[in-house]
């Protein structure tokens, strides 16, 4: 190839650089962290966050990427800090933009909320700029976000800092006495939960293929509960492993027999919903039962008279209480048989209980 061709190919390149570069600038986009908003109603914080993504999305020039409450860095309290407190850049990692807010009922109509937007240049930590929004329903909101978000992103241009009314603010008593709906809760912020249940249980007798009566229990359990995996692992950091001891006090129809079992047994959790104070859990396991009724027998002695369970769990954080309460659902069947005067049972059973569960060690 000659001298000439080279010097060609070397001028067609360089003049294409520049458009390639100017289009690829022009596709660029910078990322917005939007921390949670602090507030009283979680549906409305909802609500009013989705609206205020889509806003900033439209927004020429840059993307919204909402920040994970669930699995704070060290240096961030529960819940995060205020809205007007610059959020800290182990939160944000490398988003060089932030936008925190407050919801609050306006004092004199408890219908109209108002809305403070905080918008953080992260680099040097500084406000640039923080207005509001009142609104009675998200449309409204849906309305007039957009122009709120516009008129608070040009102070980025103009470099400026201000509050939208006038240059006296404290800002440290824009956040009023309003809670913050995202406090940590339930298995994902712990590695180890011990628990306890009690509520009632039915169930039908079978004897061979003909339901004979109905057998109802008083029921109670203990639990110890293992999350497997760190935040940081998407999907299994929602499975959990319990163990369980399970009382129950059954009544027969006939008075003279009573029966008080202890059933070991193995659970698998799927944490199928976290958010904010709520938590809803599927599960599924084993367990093995062991009559202290000595007229009572089953099929073994002591192992294996292992029977089946599966349900659901749905609880939450009642603050400022510790801990999680929850209604637990199952249903349970034996894979052997209860003798009873020499007549065997095939049994099954449905039971709603109500709990309480503790965390240890919080997950990071």
């Amino acid at each position: 190839m000659s001298f000439k061709t080279l010097k060609k190919w070397f001028f067609s390149m360089l003049f294409l650089f520049p458009p390639l570069i100017a289009f690829a600038q022009s596709g660029r986009t910078q990322p917005v962290a939007l921390v949670p908003f602090w507030g009283d109603d979680e549906q409305f914080i909802e609500e009013f966050g989705e609206v205020l993504k889509d806003a900033v999305g439209n927004l020429q020039g840059y993307t919204p990427v909402t920040i994970d409450m669930t699995n704070l860095p060290d240096d961030v309290p529960e819940g995060g800090f205020p809205p007007y407190i610059c959020p800290s850049p182990s939160l944000t990692k490398t988003i060089p933009i932030a936008v925190t807010g407050e919801m609050t009922r306006d004092e004199y109509d408890d219908e109209l909320w108002s809305l403070r937007l905080y918008l953080w240049e992260m680099t040097e930590t500084r406000l640039v700029f923080s207005d509001k929004l009142d609104a009675y329903d998200r449309e409204e909101a849906e309305a007039n976000m957009p122009a709120l978000v516009e008129w608070l992103f040009d102070w980025l241009k103009r470099g400026g800092r201000g509050t939208g009314e006038g240059d006296n603010v404290d800002l440290s008593d824009l956040y009023g006495s309003g809670k913050h709906v995202f406090i940590t809760t339930s298995m994902p912020l712990h590695w180890m939960y011990l628990g306890g249940r009690i509520g009632a249980q039915a169930r039908p007798n079978w004897s061979g293929s003909n339901q004979t009566d109905n057998l109802y229990s008083a029921n109670g359990a203990v639990s110890f509960s293992l999350a497997l995996f760190p935040e940081s692992v998407p999907f299994f950091s929602r499975l959990v492993f319990q163990v369980e001891g399970i009382f129950n006090y059954n009544f027969y129809p006939v008075q003279t027999f009573t029966e008080m079992t202890v059933s070991p047994g193995a659970l698998l959790k799927f944490q199928a919903y976290r958010q904010g104070n709520l938590l809803w859990s599927i599960f599924g396991g084993a367990y093995n039962s062991i009559s202290l009724n000595k007229n009572i027998h089953y099929d073994y002695d002591l192992f294996p008279n292992i029977g089946w369970t599966a349900g659901m769990n749905f609880g939450g954080k009642f603050d400022p209480l510790p801990g999680i309460f929850y209604i637990d659902v199952r249903f349970s069947k034996d894979e052997f048989n209860t003798w009873i005067d020499g007549q065997d049972y095939h049994r099954m059973a449905v039971t709603l209980c109500i709990g309480y569960e503790y965390g240890f060690v919080t997950k990071k």
